[in-house]
């Protein structure tokens, strides 16, 4: 039995991760270094994506498919469930803290500034990948954390939601 703790440690482990990832495409791309919406190392949209993949997984898993079928439908809805989230996001983050993080616009088949097919596909890829590759290996992980250390974060956590809205 999986508790509590696993899920919050998922969160925190993927939104570190989403956090390091987009730094990385930031300086290959921009040659800046972004934070993203809060002051912390999170982008807590990857933290929020991670609970669509295990809800996604566990679905399809109870249909017995064969591994083939489940990959290719879970790579179809997640690819929806993720352009979902980015346009979402998107949107969220420029009606509280009036920024723009991403724009699509110049992307050929793009729909307004959040959302477009091209990074919509590499995002269900991606998404794929992590369901399948990664997450076994970060499950484990995040059973190990000790609670104290997920408090910890938590608290920080709430600190910088805290303050990045009183600023």
């Amino acid at each position: 039995m999986v508790n509590n703790m696993y899920y919050i440690n998922l969160f925190f482990i993927y939104s570190l991760l989403g956090f390091l990832f987009e730094n990385f495409l930031n300086i290959i791309t921009n040659a800046t270094f972004n934070s993203g919406v809060l002051y912390g190392p999170w982008t807590f949209i990857y933290g929020i994506a991670i609970f669509l993949i295990l809800f996604l997984n566990k679905l399809l898993k109870k249909f017995k498919l064969k591994k083939w079928l489940e990959i290719i439908l879970f790579y179809l809805f997640i690819t929806i469930l993720m352009t979902l989230i980015e346009f979402s996001g998107g949107m969220l983050i420029e009606k509280l803290f009036h920024r723009t993080y991403w724009d699509y616009t110049n992307m050929k088949y793009n729909y307004g500034p959040y959302i477009c097919l091209e990074i919509s596909l590499l995002w269900g890829l991606f998404a794929t990948f992590v369901n399948y590759l990664i997450m076994p290996k970060i499950s484990k992980l995040a059973k190990k954390i000790p609670k104290i250390i997920t408090i910890i974060f938590l608290i920080l956590f709430i600190i910088d939601i805290i303050a990045t809205i009183l600023n």
